[in-house]
């Protein structure tokens, strides 16, 4: 065989072993839903192009006091649920407190799928956002017993924005029902222009907590289409 043919056939040999090599595509994108593992639905749950981790830290508190954290895990507006005041106590040795959660695009197909979600009535026809792991205000009215929406202030903190465009609040705040520890956020699709390869930061304030987080727009594919 000429030099050239053996070459060819190394070149050839490499070109395989490295196509053998690279990772697959995505597996929400090549197998079923339901053979998904208990380890690849957790991945696509807490760290996707839907799914971005979030690491929230109370400023100020005090272990003595509470301080930081609404006194004794009452907070401004509502409630400290029982989840994240436990979370609180696990970091006591740190004069502030850090709560790992998660901020979900959870409209979006696959994380649906995934968790198996059925949203309230009052979100269909939304993008929904869902913030879990981090202390949440309850939505059970103020400490004077009255029915005024306990979300009305955090829907002002709150903003979901396009790169390029005006931010929007949303119109819905709903908590998940089986889990406390959870607030979803809805808003309308007639407000946001999702398209292109764009970045979308999603930002709240939860009394002392800050919460941002980016989806890039052009990752959000789900068997070929944009899942949101």
């Amino acid at each position: 065989m000429s030099r050239r043919g053996v070459f060819a056939v190394v070149a050839g040999f490499l070109g395989a072993s490295l196509q053998a090599e690279s990772p697959d595509e995505d597996f929400w994108n090549t197998k079923p839903p339901e053979s998904w593992s208990t380890e690849e639905i957790e991945e696509l749950t807490n760290k996707s192009p839907w799914a971005r981790p979030v690491t929230a830290q109370v400023k100020g508190y005090s272990p003595l006091s509470g301080a930081g954290a609404g006194g004794g895990g009452r907070r401004r507006g509502g409630t400290m649920s029982q989840s994240t005041a436990r979370g609180a106590g696990a970091n006591s040795g740190d004069s502030s407190p850090k709560f790992q959660g998660v901020v979900r695009w959870a409209s979006a197909k696959p994380i649906r799928l995934a968790l198996k979600l059925q949203f309230p009535a009052s979100l269909a026809e939304h993008y929904v956002i869902s913030v879990s792991g981090l202390p949440i205000v309850s939505g059970h009215g103020g400490d004077d017993g009255s029915t005024a929406d306990s979300y009305d202030g955090l829907k002002a903190q709150t903003s979901l924005q396009v790169h390029g465009q005006e931010s929007v609040q949303p119109g819905v705040i709903e908590p998940d029902k089986s889990e406390t520890s959870t607030l979803y956020f809805g808003f309308l699709p007639q407000l946001v222009q999702l398209d292109g390869d764009k970045t979308v930061t999603f930002a709240t304030t939860m009394a002392p907590l800050n919460v941002k987080v980016k989806f890039e727009l052009k990752q959000m594919k789900f068997k070929g289409d944009l899942a949101i």
